[in-house]
């Protein structure tokens, strides 16, 4: 801790909020909102005030979008491999900060610094370089004379004014998800980051203004209902990404539409995890003890739903029971810390009353409560002995939460994990390579995986099925979201 301290990211992220206390970011600079109200950043690891950013106006968005708009034809009108260069100087430079950086999202969001370090900042900036390197090489159906007379040409191109509103749990990834496949197809973009989690957002706008023209990249920051209502229904934005709730996707998917204006929605999950009797359980056990307490289990790819053949559903339960114990709940910026607190008091709380609410026969095996201390701490928990119809079952529980569910058959197993309206994720532990295709092709999910969970990268799609999403992010099928295809025909008789 008083290594990081010494090195002033500490004053860094107290003077990035010092700026942001009544502004936007807008063509380029900080710039004064058109209110005095503001929303208060409380810290997630001691309760205690962060800064404040404005609760931001109509009017505030419509001048980051005016300003977005202006800045979009000379943006797009760069080559590819110019727009490229740039981003990846954006991805330099952050790289070059990367312990400031990591250092913010971390008090930010209440992660475990060590953590960030090494793993999440990382992966963030290979995002970028990713995202900037792809977009020279996006594909198009063939051109060619498919009638007499007449050359067809295909031609990818850039939407115009992307809205971005980002969570909670994954500030600055969330942002660089969004943000980048956009620039690098030649948008220009207006983000709204989550009330709670603004500092990392903030520093990654200054980043991109160092190395891009002024308004191709804007934060107006606020709440949903007022500035992120007013973004998504702008007429100048031409599509909105949003990462949230199915309840408020619901809204934004509805407000666009209202606009006839594309929406890519990753909308949550409540990811199923089965376990059949000849998996190698230890292996199993780690990797769904990472997937469902990486972040503090505030993860939509959470292994939090683990359903498990009953021959072996009591030895799963006390391997859980075990690593949960072993973990400790603590100060983020502690090296052994592997958990850290709820990013907010009212998430924790809505994790709490989950559980509180389970069915009369759900059992506690551990955890279940507060662990003490200063922040949202929260203890990782096992319940057992769940309903398969209970809200702890049923819906996202986005906590350090795991239930055990047992299944007696093939059958049994696919129904319980279909049986959601989510569609996001989902993992198969077995060491039978027949049952693994057969079940990975009946389950209803955008990714599954087999003998792992909570693997990802930027190369890689996600694709929410059923209520967890529309569009897809990462990967080329990504980019490719924020693009046109324009079918041009040549007369050449």
């Amino acid at each position: 801790m008083t290594a990081v301290t010494e090195t002033g990211y500490d004053q860094a992220l107290t003077a990035i909020a010092r700026r942001i206390d009544g502004a936007n970011f807008i063509d380029g600079t900080w710039q004064q909102a058109d209110t005095t109200e503001r929303i208060t950043v409380f810290n997630p690891s001691t309760g205690g005030e962060l800064g404040r950013v404005p609760a931001s106006t109509p009017a505030d968005v419509a001048g980051a979008v005016e300003a977005a708009r202006r800045a979009q034809p000379g943006w797009a009108a760069l080559t590819p491999g110019r727009r490229s260069k740039l981003l990846l100087d954006v991805a330099a430079a952050i790289e070059a900060r990367l312990p400031e950086f990591s250092y913010v999202e971390a008090i930010d969001a209440g992660k475990p610094l060590q953590v960030v370090v090494d793993e999440e900042l990382p992966g963030v900036v290979d995002a970028m370089r990713f995202f900037a390197g792809a977009a020279r090489t996006l594909p198009a159906p063939a051109g060619g004379d498919y009638l007499d007379g007449v050359t067809s040409i295909m031609r990818r191109e850039p939407l115009g004014v992307i809205a971005g509103i980002t969570p909670w749990n994954y500030p600055l990834l969330q942002a660089v998800a969004k943000v980048f496949p956009a620039l690098a197809t030649g948008n220009t973009f207006v983000l709204k980051p989550a009330e709670t989690t603004p500092y990392s957002t903030a520093l990654l706008a200054e980043a991109i203004a160092e190395q891009l023209p002024p308004g191709v990249f804007n934060v107006v920051f606020g709440t949903g209902a007022v500035a992120g209502d007013a973004l998504t229904r702008h007429p100048a934005v031409a599509a909105v990404s949003f990462t949230g709730s199915i309840e408020t996707g619901r809204r934004v998917g509805a407000a666009a539409a209202d606009g006839v204006k594309k929406s890519i929605m990753e909308l949550g999950g409540n990811s199923p995890v089965l376990v059949f009797d000849d998996a190698d359980l230890e292996s199993a056990l780690d990797a769904i003890a990472a997937g469902g307490l990486y972040n503090t289990g505030q993860e939509c790819m959470a292994a939090s739903r683990v359903i498990a053949h009953s021959s072996i559903v009591d030895a799963v339960v006390e391997g859980l029971k075990v690593r949960c114990e072993r973990e400790k709940v603590g100060d983020i910026l502690d090296p052994a810390t592997t958990i850290g607190p709820m990013n907010s008091l009212a998430q924790r709380d809505r994790v709490l009353d989950k559980i509180a609410g389970r069915s009369p026969g759900a059992r506690i095996v551990t955890g279940g409560g507060i662990v003490e201390g200063p922040g949202y701490l929260l203890a990782p928990t096992v319940v057992t002995d769940v309903r398969d119809d209970e809200e702890l079952v049923v819906e996202e529980i986005f906590g350090p939460v795991f239930t055990v569910q047992s299944f007696d058959s093939e059958d049994d197993a696919l129904a319980k994990a279909n049986g959601t309206r989510y569609g996001l994720a989902a993992s198969v532990f077995t060491t039978d390579v027949g049952r693994a295709q057969r079940v990975q092709n009946a389950l209803n999910f955008g990714t599954v995986w087999v003998n792992n969970h909570l693997v990802f990268a930027a190369d890689l799609p996600v694709s929410g099925f059923g209520a967890s999403g529309v569009g897809t992010e990462n990967a080329e099928l990504g980019l490719l979201e924020f693009t046109r295809l324009k079918h041009v025909m040549v007369d050449t008789r």
